[in-house]
């Protein structure tokens, strides 16, 4: 992200400058998660995080993660962009499965829906003597 982010300030300097610059546009996308580490138990009244990766990114950012307590229940989404400054072949590419780390609010004891933009729904049991993270696996090539 800060090389995006140098890259960008370069492209804007030049811009300032007088040289000839195409505007980037960029799309926000809200990308299917494909696998989630859960704990089986969270630890109750202090943030916790959990790994997502992410199903397939395709021409896009890496993603960010949120997680949010609303009305009883966790609601995790993950966001992202695809710009108009990816590049040209990035849809011949391999689908790239990136894992972010996403942190989840403090809860207190007690089992909570997560809520997964997309189609998936999971259970959170969170109690004292719980996990306050977890990895997923590596994937192989």
């Amino acid at each position: 992200m800060r090389l995006r982010v140098c890259a960008a300030a370069a492209l804007a300097s030049l811009c300032v400058a007088g040289v000839g610059c195409d505007s980037v546009s960029c799309n926000s996308i809200t990308p299917a998660a494909g696998s989630i580490c859960l704990p089986g138990v969270v630890q109750a009244n202090q943030n916790s995080s959990i790994e997502v990766r992410e199903e397939c990114g395709l021409c896009s950012t890496i993603p960010s993660c949120e997680a949010i307590l609303r009305d009883g229940a966790v609601f995790l989404t993950l966001h992202s962009q695809i710009c108009s400054d990816a590049a040209q072949n990035c849809a011949a590419q391999d689908c790239p499965q990136r894992v972010v780390k996403c942190a989840l609010p403090a809860l207190v004891a007690g089992t909570y829906p997560l809520v997964v933009a997309g189609n998936q729904n999971f259970l959170l049991s969170v109690q004292e003597g719980g996990q306050s993270s977890c990895k997923l696996p590596v994937l192989t090539q």
